[in-house]
């Protein structure tokens, strides 16, 4: 009997090792388990599969559903979005952003599928064109017509139907940053909005050198732009104006003994006055124009020109100051207004390199380099302006794909000049140039003793029967 009972207990022994052995097994392999679910959840973390999206620091659901992500030849990820999409993004953050969107142009109000315009009422519109780096702009809170012009990186483009702008030209049409951080997989944007409300609670109460407490005018939407610039316009105690860096604000760009500085988007320059005189300082802080005109106003298509006026009369400087056209004339640029259904959306330079200039009641042409190249202002209009009121009939000024220029002679009859000057191609003998609207295509035409011409085809031809 005791042998039987010293050979169970050396079995029960046995038993329990084994249980002791197993119970070690299973807790090395919970273990390992652990790291390897915690190496994971790790790696997930720092590497996800679904991009994360925020929009001034709120979580948006869904936003990497309609972006659509490329890899360029040089390897690097790039970043599409759904132009008119993006703003149901933004609304849904904040609805007081109120942002609407329509396809076609802004001004006159089509319906083309080549372009699309996001419209925030009360602060301005943005006008996107398939195939092209240039947006432009309306500022509704100067409640002017006169379109500034942004340049992006690429150009837009469509696919299924709809337009798409990069990152960048997402930034630029609807005033953000625009930041992804690939190995998070996470999109970062920040509306102009919320970093001024962030830059004014920074201000409060602080005070930089001798100068007092600064303050930011944040109505004025346009200048607050200077922001993703990492710049700032504000007003110190003394009531004068300065440019602060926005990292710290403890360093000037400029120091405030100014009576007003204003941003220029389209240049990223600063439009200051002192003592009644306007002059241009560069994002750096340099003086690329004296403080000496009487206004300065950019020309846009990325030309660093501006037209000057000093003394009642207007001329052309360059980003530097220098003159390009002495400013002793009555009028530089033409109102563009009428020729919405032509395109046309900047009057200081037409076809890209023709500046107009009003004297002694005629127009001439001068290049963009300050080369007059007509012989002398002989020119009564620049354009057909006013036509006989009829269906889908519209004032015409350039025609489109043949660098050609509608001009009146001093008889009031029109014809057609080219980029050199020349406007013997056609006489002058026309009583009206126009476009013909019919099924949202255009074609342009001249009348002549009552009879018209289709313009494309006597300009092939040169002559009038």
């Amino acid at each position: 009997m005791r042998l039987i009972d010293e050979e169970e207990i050396e079995i029960q022994k046995l038993k329990n090792k084994k249980i002791k052995k197993i119970i070690m097994v299973l807790i090395i392999l919970l273990l390992i388990l652990g790291i390897a679910l915690i190496a994971l959840i790790t790696y997930r973390m720092a590497n996800p599969t679904k991009v994360t999206t925020y929009i001034d620091g709120k979580l948006v659901q869904n936003f990497d559903e309609i972006v659509d992500f490329s890899t360029d030849e040089n390897g690097q990820t790039q970043i599409y979005i759904p132009i008119r999409e993006f703003a149901s993004y933004l609304n849904s953050v904040n609805p007081e952003f109120g942002y609407q969107t329509f396809k076609g142009d802004y001004n006159p109000k089509t319906e083309e599928d080549n372009k699309c315009y996001v419209i925030r009422s009360g602060y301005e519109v943005a006008v996107y064109t398939e195939k092209s780096k240039t947006i432009y702009k309306v500022n509704l809170q100067k409640r002017s017509q006169e379109y500034e012009e942004c340049h992006i990186d690429k150009d837009v483009f469509a696919s299924n139907g709809k337009l798409y702008a990069s990152a960048k030209g997402i930034e630029k049409g609807y005033n953000v940053s625009f930041s992804y951080d690939e190995q998070k997989k996470t999109i970062r944007i920040y509306t102009l909005d919320f970093l001024i409300n962030s830059h004014q609670l920074n201000l409060e109460g602080k005070v930089i050198g001798n100068y007092g407490q600064m303050k930011m005018d944040a109505k004025n939407y346009t200048d607050c732009k200077s922001i993703f610039d990492n710049l700032l316009i504000v007003q110190a105690a003394n009531g004068k104006y300065g440019i602060v860096r926005t990292n710290n604000y403890s360093s000037f760009i400029l120091e405030p003994q100014y009576d007003n500085i204003s941003f220029i988007n389209d240049s990223s320059m600063f439009l200051v006055e002192s003592n009644g005189k306007l002059g241009l300082f560069s994002e750096d802080g340099r003086r690329k124009i004296n403080l000496i005109y009487d206004q300065i106003t950019s020309m846009g298509q990325d030309s660093d020109l501006y037209v000057v006026k000093s003394n009642n009369m207007y001329g052309v400087v360059d980003g530097n100051g220098n003159i390009i056209i002495y400013p002793e004339y009555e009028k530089i640029g033409i109102e563009v207004s009428s020729f919405s259904y032509n395109g046309i959306k900047n009057g200081y330079i037409l076809l890209n390199k023709l500046i107009p200039v009003y004297q002694n009641k005629g127009w001439a042409f001068f290049d963009t380099k300050g080369k007059m190249i007509t012989d002398g202002f002989i020119y009564e209009e620049i354009g057909c302006s006013r036509v006989r009121s009829g269906n889908n009939i519209y004032p015409l000024l350039e025609v489109p794909g043949q660098d050609m220029i509608v001009v009146q002679d001093k008889d009031k009859k029109y014809a057609f000049m080219n980029l050199s000057g020349d406007d013997s191609m056609l006489p002058f003998v026309f009583d009206e140039v126009y476009i013909k609207m019919s099924g949202g295509e255009a074609s342009y035409w001249m009348t002549y003793r009552e009879k018209e011409y289709e313009v494309l085809k006597y300009l092939k031809q040169g002559v009038i029967n």
